[in-house]
């Protein structure tokens, strides 16, 4: 006898999907936060659905192929196990179960989309377009300089000891190129958005019209406006404003620039160095000529 359960991840199946993605410490999570308070759409938070739920079903299913195969366990004639392409239903079927136990106050009769937020998905861009051929993708990009900053404090304790501050600056910088450059190159043909970090400060509301659009969701009626104001920084750092720092809190500052008060002339130039082309190209201001 089908369940409610049952009928709510079925019509999950038929909503369409979005993913969206970017380096640590870009803005995803607010991002994520402002599509999830808009009541038709659900974006549940950082699952990271392809690099280890998909990943362990793959594991799981091909595994189970191979033992079929080799007759283990068997003394009959043995059933043939599913092979890739027949995997995927299971894991469309999977991510609308995800949703499902993410719902929260959303009315899953009001859906037009569902989505997910991890950062690495600008690395899953591949496997997110062979299970989900018409997914959306929002790609937040963020002053390297500032997502670097921020990344370093934020996971420093984390981090090998001998790692200083400029080696990681090499390291994320490199980071950042090789993402863009890859999702630009995997995004040809594709429903791509990218969303900058510093135009979401400037114009909030705005900048979420149009993402909102990209979606086909409802941008009318202050729907908009209500999901900026419930996930403002305001909100989410629990009444500091911007600028205010919290080093402990994953809302820590919530400003663009603040680079300029961490690093000194020669990390600059060593951004400047690794990632001065594709921060021109993306609008950044460099301090060096190109």
């Amino acid at each position: 006898m089908a369940t409610d359960l049952d009928a709510t991840i079925r019509r999950l199946e038929d909503v369409p999907v979005f993913f969206v993605g970017g380096l640590p410490r870009s803005g995803t999570t607010w991002v994520q936060q402002m599509l999830n308070a808009h009541p038709q759409v659900l974006c549940v938070g950082e699952s990271h659905f392809f690099n280890d739920l998909m990943a362990g079903i793959g594991r799981a299913v091909l595994d189970y192929t191979s033992r079929r195969a080799s007759g283990v366990g068997t003394w009959a004639p043995s059933a043939v196990g599913p092979d890739r392409a027949r995997m995927l239903p299971v894991v469309r079927t999977a991510f609308a179960s995800l949703a499902s136990a993410n719902l929260g106050d959303h009315d899953v009769e009001r859906l037009v989309v569902i989505g997910e937020k991890t950062p690495d998905n600008v690395y899953q861009l591949h496997r997110i377009w062979a299970v989900f051929p018409q997914a959306k993708f929002i790609h937040v990009i963020r002053d390297v300089r500032d997502a670097c900053v921020s990344a370093y404090i934020r996971f420093r304790a984390k981090l090998p000891a001998d790692m200083d501050r400029p080696t990681y600056i090499g390291f994320y910088a490199r980071d950042w190129m090789s993402r863009i450059t890859s999702a630009r190159e995997q995004a040809e043909g594709q429903d791509y958005l990218e969303l900058r970090y510093e135009d979401l400060q400037l114009d909030t509301e705005a900048q979420m019209v149009r993402v909102f659009g990209f979606l086909g969701a409802d941008v009318g009626s202050g729907v908009v406006a209500d999901a900026v104001r419930v996930a403002s920084f305001e909100a989410l750092s629990g009444g500091r404003r911007r600028g205010e720092e919290d080093r402990q809190s994953h809302y820590r500052r919530g400003e663009v620039g603040g680079w300029r008060d961490e690093l000194t002339v020669e990390e600059v130039a060593l951004f400047e160095d690794i990632a001065g082309p594709m921060m021109r190209t993306l609008g950044y201001q460099t301090e060096t000529a190109a």
